[in-house]
């Protein structure tokens, strides 16, 4: 069900397809108010957030029976498995809404009625999620910035009545991962270059199911410390991507909570036989990563550059590098350190960098280029994430 507008007197609800309207939050009418408390962003593929949505019946007289239709709107890039809202029942169990998927756009009502006596209210707990796909079935073909959110009460007695809405933008934010003091150079058959892979979570959501990636050349050996030890990670490929090499970072499957951040060591060294010139180091940030390597949704990336050389020794990092910040696009990353940034943006970008990758409801295997310094992940909804294409 759409929305029509909302008139001093009693609307009724428009026909079934109709857009939903453009209007202020908390618009009321017919002796009910409805207030809505956020929330204000949401982790892209990350754990649901919960808010709250209290209704009042501001009749001294009457009681009414009401029910509460939702319509969340992310744009034509979210695939129908990337959103959900559930409710929390009267016995305390969380239940999802049954929503209709088209073009983006979610709409379903909670499968309960609310009756409220003469100036009675009631809270409903609600969550909203954006989880892009199943545990270990992540799906990166697409994302969003943001979603817009329109809830609105009507009346239960059939009439569809529309008696209060509110409608409000969620901002969508993804993981923020780091490379912190890269070097400038390295020597192929020489010392390893040492740094920081950093990942810090900016969003109200926890995260389950998440690999910390680091993708080089075939001709790198990694190294991350652990209880005070270097252990040397085993490199792995896809069947489809021989090309293609990741290093798992940090243990799979691994948990980052709300608001949480971290960093790994890590030193890389290169084969006496690799090529002389750009190396580049990628790290990237996979959740629900299923059988096949490296495919899930991709929802934070950092990259840089090491230059290899035939001299003696590694030469220590003379520059800042580039910090991923939130602008309206994606600007590439040459410098020789990656650092995270606590706010990661929300607007489309185009690198040119092409990374092609699916996952729930697709086929396919993830490509990824690794020429480009910056990425843009979530079909182009993070800046410095790299571009996602679903591969024909």
């Amino acid at each position: 069900m759409s929305l029509g507008a909302v008139a001093a007197a009693p609307a009724a609800w428009a026909e079934p397809g109709a857009p939903t309207p453009s209007a202020a939050p908390a618009q009321t009418c017919c002796n009910t108010t409805l207030s809505v408390a956020g929330p204000a962003a949401v982790g892209l593929a990350g754990q649901p957030v919960e808010f709250t949505e209290k209704i009042t019946n501001t009749s001294a007289t009457e009681s009414q029976d009401l029910f509460l239709n939702l319509v969340a709107d992310a744009g034509a890039g979210m695939p129908k498995n990337g959103l959900g809202v559930w409710y929390r029942t009267d016995g305390g169990a969380w239940q999802q809404v049954p929503m209709e998927y088209t073009s983006g756009s979610f709409q379903g009502a909670l499968p309960i009625t609310i009756t409220l006596g003469p100036g009675e209210s009631r809270v409903l707990h609600l969550r909203l999620g954006l989880p892009m796909g199943e545990p270990h079935n992540g799906d990166s073909d697409g994302g969003a910035s943001s979603v817009r959110l329109t809830s609105s009460v009507g009346a239960a007695d059939g009439s569809w009545v529309l008696q209060a809405r509110d409608i409000r933008t969620i901002a969508v934010h993804g993981l923020a991962a780091g490379l912190a003091g890269v070097p400038t150079t390295a020597v192929r058959g020489g010392a390893p270059v040492e740094f920081d892979a950093t990942l810090v979570n900016p969003t109200p959501s926890d995260y389950l199911n998440v690999n910390s990636v680091l993708f080089t050349d075939k001709y790198a050996t990694v190294q991350v410390k652990r209880g005070g030890a270097w252990v040397t990670l085993p490199p792995v490929t896809a069947a489809a991507e021989p090309g293609l090499v990741g290093h798992y970072l940090r243990e799979r499957d691994h948990k980052v909570p709300a608001g949480s951040s971290g960093s790994v060591p890590v030193r890389v060294s290169w084969k006496a036989n690799a090529p002389l010139g750009k190396a580049t180091l990628t790290e990237s940030i996979i959740v629900n990563e299923g059988s096949v390597p490296f495919r899930g949704t991709h929802v934070g990336a950092a990259s840089a550059q090491v230059t290899l050389t035939g001299g003696q020794s590694a030469s220590p990092s003379t520059s800042a590098g580039t910090t991923p910040t939130p602008t309206s696009s994606a600007s590439a990353s040459t410098g020789t350190t990656a650092t995270p940034t606590p706010t990661p943006t929300t607007s489309p970008a185009n690198t040119g960098t092409q990374l092609a990758s699916t996952g729930g409801d697709g086929g396919g295997t993830l490509a990824l280029s690794l020429g480009g310094a910056s990425l843009v992940f979530a079909g182009g909804s993070l800046a410095a994430y790299t571009r996602l294409r679903r591969r024909a």
